[in-house]
């Protein structure tokens, strides 16, 4: 079955699936917690010229956000864990399994 969208449909439904579009926002840590796991992760990164820039990735889709959440997030709650994607990233723990063989690997093997 093929689906024939007008650019416009196509643009919005790439921006709603990454939680930019005019969709419903989640607030609060629940929320970001919820965003990393629609995202599937969020790369950390150190580049800082106003805040490190994943902080970002969660202000322009979540107003309320505040930086503490995802610490929250990873040491208290333990809804997210930081791995190695492509890069270091903050991915949900529901997706610990796919990862434990590759930290299983590391642990055994560092680099």
């Amino acid at each position: 079955m093929s689906v024939e969208l007008t650019a416009a449909q196509a643009r919005r439904v790439i921006l709603n699936a990454q939680g930019i579009g005019r969709g419903r926002v989640e607030s609060g840590k629940a929320g970001a917690a919820r965003l990393i796991e629609r995202l599937g992760y969020v790369q950390i990164d150190t580049i800082s010229v106003i805040e490190r820039a994943h902080h970002h990735v969660f202000w322009s889709r979540q107003p309320d956000y505040q930086p503490a959440y995802l610490d929250d997030l990873l040491a208290k709650d333990r809804r997210v864990f930081e791995t190695w994607t492509h890069a270091v990233s903050y991915v949900p723990m529901c997706d610990y399994r796919y990862y434990l063989h590759a930290l299983n690997e590391d642990a055994l093997h560092p680099r």
